[in-house]
């Protein structure tokens, strides 16, 4: 009888691993492959700052539909932040082997943020230049059983406005 149990304990506990670990390997493969492509350009310059459209197109690439928070975004020039978005709470279904898009998130950088930043970043835009700014794209992914944190960064080049 004291072997039953032992095998019956053994048996549990291995499920039990197998298991946890087939639930972690699920979860990063899913964090892996969600994939944003954000687009940002300059919307306006004014005597009141830099006004930054960013887009975020949302792929899921998998077979199981899921949730995400709507994203928060930050601005990154030269390793300072630059600017960022609002929090919402808000979710966004994003469909099996499907795609969402998150539009027209206006991020604001007052003009004495500019200046003290770097005077490059406002005589490049002023001549047109290309401006090379990364985007961080931060948001939660929810399961349904877990919610898994998602950051990514992609270095952009800012479009200019069309004149």
């Amino acid at each position: 009888m004291e072997t039953w149990k032992k095998i019956a304990v053994g048996t549990v506990v291995g499920g039990a691993l197998i298991g946890g670990t087939v639930y972690v390997v699920r979860l990063n493969k899913m964090n892996a492959e969600l994939e944003t492509v954000p687009m940002a350009k300059i919307h306006k310059l004014d005597l009141s700052g830099l006004t930054i459209r960013v887009d975020v197109q949302l792929k899921n690439p998998t077979r199981t539909p899921f949730k995400i928070k709507f994203p928060f975004i930050k601005l990154v020039y030269k390793g300072t932040t630059v600017g960022s978005s609002q929090v919402i709470d808000k979710d966004i279904s994003i469909p099996a082997f499907g795609e969402a898009v998150v539009e027209q998130m206006m991020i604001r950088v007052p003009l004495m943020n500019i200046f003290s930043l770097s005077g490059s970043l406002l005589r490049a835009i002023q001549n047109k230049e290309p401006v090379k700014i990364d985007v961080k794209t931060l948001t939660t992914i929810d399961l349904g059983w877990k919610k898994v944190p998602y950051t990514k960064t992609d270095t952009l080049t800012l479009s200019q406005p069309k004149a």
